[in-house]
């Protein structure tokens, strides 16, 4: 056990290295039985010839008798697995060699010594990781480069692994749409009444989920977070009750894949129904896959067997996308299964609109503002804006004005030290027509205001805000302002990072998210059925943010680039959105580890012709400087014309630039040419080294960007990439793991430390830290023990210069 003297209030901890117990991150009693063997596409892939690999034995249906060989060598070993006392729930043959059951953690390890098993395995939770986002992604550009939104996604088919779809909803009613032959196709005869035209597969995994009680097994939707990923992916367009709405493919097919069962008894997934709905969806025929939920703890690849699922899906000619996850701002924080390296893992960028109350100025932007309590005037006020400051130095209105001070203007008041109903009193005797408060520094997010018998129209704007007013205030021309108290479309700057949206790298050092697409105050379909739902809404509509949408927006743009370019595998299709991806909002001060290649543009993805083998470059992280492994990027022309490219370099971050094998390649339509990518023998700094490797086009202009990665390291903590954090536990109680985090340096590389400073702040105490690295590269777990008193327990941790402060609530 870790050991150390107190000096003062900071006590000194050894790191535990302990064994790893992943029961306690597991769903109770459920577990995957890996098995010896290849599951059946990498028989079947490496059979063929290797040329042809698991895509063509999936298109000639060619895995189905290598299906049926895993199928049997798992039967075979099935008694001895109820020997022990295991309960056989399902077999996984196509993506992993798996099976899973039900056994009591006490006698679930004696299933390793049987002969032909693997590995044993809890199975983890995974979690739901939760219109104007056409024009940003040029996607109504892209349906008439296509002959319109009537040919988006035409004879693709998407999978839903979600929380089921309302196949009933006006976003699924495509009347002239047809099943293809062979669907629809359910997992019982209960679920045929869930399927149409468009839903063409409905199953559901609830019986591979912790509660076995749940009250509705079939594949209807009790969240709404399927139903909106469906619309988002491929709904039709329709009239909704906030304007015309629809999908990015509205032509192509969805499958219902439901592992997420009814709120109060399975708000959470399991690893063993991903991994069935994943072999079910393979078999099934998908074209792609979205999976929009996660793991903030994501495993080494090579111990993930959903990461593993996904590759064996992408080597059988399945894209899938994966949203990266909402555990943003801090380095390393993708999830799982968004690490696998052939997903297609999507950051969240914002909306041009969010939905609230505004106040709008004259020529310049509209804010957010949040009404006070009091009943809205009938119609907008519109009127110049005045600073109380010169006639309060304090700015706060908490005394008497002068009168006639403020005649007809709407008053700018400093939140803080009396009521609003005081401030708002003070302006309205002035003569303001309404008051804008600005939020405080230290709470700066606006709040709905208690008004009390004050009268004067009013709204709080957030500080940062508020501040911005202030220096529109300071230039001496008049500010006019319209404050709006009707709910509706608020203008926002579209295209930036959103602050939720996981950033890379990868737990192997890839570059993840590849890419980025709308994840925010996005107004979507969601169920009806069940009120208990996170999501419900009587009227099947409701506003959404996270990269749970951004996902099935850029699945259903594959699916219009797959259905516009039906030749293209995966791979090209990958290739084609990620590296025509537009530049971010402020380009140059971008990261790719936070945004990937950029913005998805859907135009530019159906338009290029040029695709490359790998969409994104990492070179890894090496120490002082020293020199990577070169790489060799193959790209290929796809079109039916001859072209020249010109190849260079375009720099973002770091004092060196890698070297290119050729600057021009002429390719023939079909050709392919290499580009050898290597570093100088010793770079200057430690940091971070970034840009682009760019495929001009001479005829058109249209350009293909690789990004590329790497890190110099130094070993020196910057900060702390939080993953969990416990807000609240019982009062006097030891919680283990309260804090799980990694320690990064600047280039967001997880770093192993020795030690640590943990400075209790008020009465509770930290006991240990545990190191998770054999589980998770760089993750620690830190224990506390929790004051008796209730109230808050704060807690500063450090190591080296990075530096970390929580609280606990002791209840």
């Amino acid at each position: 056990m870790g050991s150390g003297r107190s000096g003062g209030r900071f006590i000194a901890f050894l790191v535990l290295f302990l064994s790893i117990s992943l029961a306690a991150w597991g769903a109770p009693g459920l577990y995957i039985v890996e098995m010896e063997g290849a599951p059946a596409l990498k028989r079947a892939s490496e059979e063929f010839r290797q040329a042809r690999g698991a895509r063509a034995a999936r298109a000639e249906r060619g895995w189905g008798k290598y299906a049926a060989a895993v199928w049997a060598e798992q039967e075979s070993r099935r008694w001895r697995l109820e020997s022990r006392g295991a309960k056989v729930l399902a077999g996984v043959q196509l993506a992993a060699n798996a099976l899973i059951v039900e056994i009591d953690e006490d006698h679930a390890e004696s299933l390793a010594a049987i002969p032909g098993v693997k590995k044993v395995r809890p199975a983890r939770e995974f979690q739901m990781l939760m219109d104007t986002a056409l024009p940003l992604h040029r996607i109504r550009e892209a349906w008439e480069l296509i002959g319109g939104e009537n040919r988006a996604g035409e004879g693709v088919k998407i999978a839903i692994i979600d929380s089921g779809v309302e196949a009933t909803h006006p976003a699924f009613r495509a009347g002239d749409l047809k099943a293809p032959e062979g669907y629809p196709r359910t997992g019982s005869a209960r679920d045929e009444a869930n399927t149409s035209g468009k839903v063409i597969v409905a199953r559901s995994y609830v019986d591979l989920l912790r509660n076995k009680f749940d009250p509705d097994v079939s594949a209807r939707d009790h969240v709404g977070h399927g139903t909106a990923a469906a619309m988002i992916a491929a709904g039709v367009p329709h009239e909704g009750p906030m304007g015309w709405v629809s999908g990015v493919a509205p032509r192509a097919w969805i499958g219902n894949y439901k592992v997420f069962g009814t709120p109060g008894f399975n708000s959470s997934t399991t690893e063993a129904a991903l991994l069935k709905a994943i072999d079910d969806a393979i078999a099934d025929e998908m074209d792609i896959l979205n999976l929009s939920l996660g793991s903030d703890i994501a495993e080494r690849l090579e111990d993930d067997i959903l990461v593993q699922a996904v590759e064996a899906a992408a080597e059988a000619g399945i894209l899938v996308v994966v949203a990266a996850g909402n555990n943003g701002p801090d380095w390393t924080t993708i999830s799982s299964p968004a690490t696998a390296p052939s997903a297609l893992s999507v950051g969240a960028s914002t909306n041009s609109r969010t939905f609230g109350f505004s106040v709008g100025f004259e020529g310049r932007d509209s804010f957010l503002a949040v009404p006070g309590s009091g009943a809205p005037p009938a119609e907008p006020v519109t009127a110049a804006v005045a600073d109380v400051r010169p006639l309060d130095e304090s700015g706060l209105a908490c005394n008497p004005l002068p009168q006639g001070s403020l005649s007809g203007k709407i008053a700018l008041i400093l939140r803080g030290e009396c009521t609003f109903q005081v401030k708002l009193t003070n302006a309205k005797n002035a003569g303001a027509a309404a008051a804008l408060v600005q939020a405080r520094e230290e709470a700066p997010d606006p709040i709905t205001m208690a008004v009390g018998t004050a009268d004067l129209p009013a709204m709080m704007i957030s500080y940062g805000n508020g501040q911005q007013v202030r220096e529109w205030l300071a230039g001496g021309e008049p500010l006019i302002a319209t404050m709006n108290f009707r709910y509706g479309k608020v203008p926002q700057k579209a295209g930036r990072l959103a602050d939720f949206s996981a950033r890379g790298p990868g737990v192997d050092l890839s570059i993840k998210p590849e890419l980025t697409a709308t994840g925010t105050d996005m107004w979507i379909a969601t169920q009806t059925l069940d009120p208990g739902g996170a999501m419900w809404s009587s009227d099947g509509y409701t506003l959404v943010d996270g990269t749970s949408f951004s996902a099935p927006l850029t699945a259903g743009a594959a699916a219009v680039v797959k259905s516009a370019r039906p030749a293209l595998d995966a791979a090209g299709v990958r290739s084609a959105l990620v590296n025509t991806a537009m530049a971010m909002p402020e380009d140059a001060a971008a990261w790719i580890q936070k945004n990937g290649a950029g913005l998805l543009d859907v135009e530019a993805a159906v338009q290029t012709r040029l695709v490359a083998s790998k969409a994104a470059l990492s070179f890894g992280a090496t120490p002082d400087g020293k020199k990577p492994e070169p790489q060799i990027l193959q790209v290929k022309q796809t079109g039916d014309e001859p072209e020249t490219y010109w190849i260079y370099i375009q720099h973002r971050r770091g004092p060196v630039i890698p070297s290119l094998s050729a600057e021009m390649v002429e390719l023939q339509p079909g050709g392919e040419a290499e580009i050898r990518i290597e570093w100088p023998e010793e770079a200057p700094g430690a940091g971070t080294y970034e840009g682009y490797i760019v495929f001009e086009a001479a005829s058109s202009g249209r350009t293909l960007r690789v990004p590329y990665w790497r890190a110099v390291t130094r070993n020196e903590p910057k900060s702390f990439a939080i993953l969990r954090v416990l807000s609240s536990a019982r009062r006097g109680a030891t919680v283990r793991d309260a804090l799980l985090f990694r320690v990064v340096d600047e280039s967001g590389v997880p770093l192993r430390v020795e030690d640590f400073n943990i400075e209790p702040l008020d009465s509770g105490i930290a006991t240990a830290i545990r190191d998770y690295d054999e589980f998770s590269p760089g993750l620690y777990g830190l224990t506390v023990q929790l004051g008796l008193a209730a109230g808050p327990n704060r807690f500063r941790i450090r190591a080296g210069n990075a530096e970390y402060l929580f609280t606990i609530t002791g209840l």
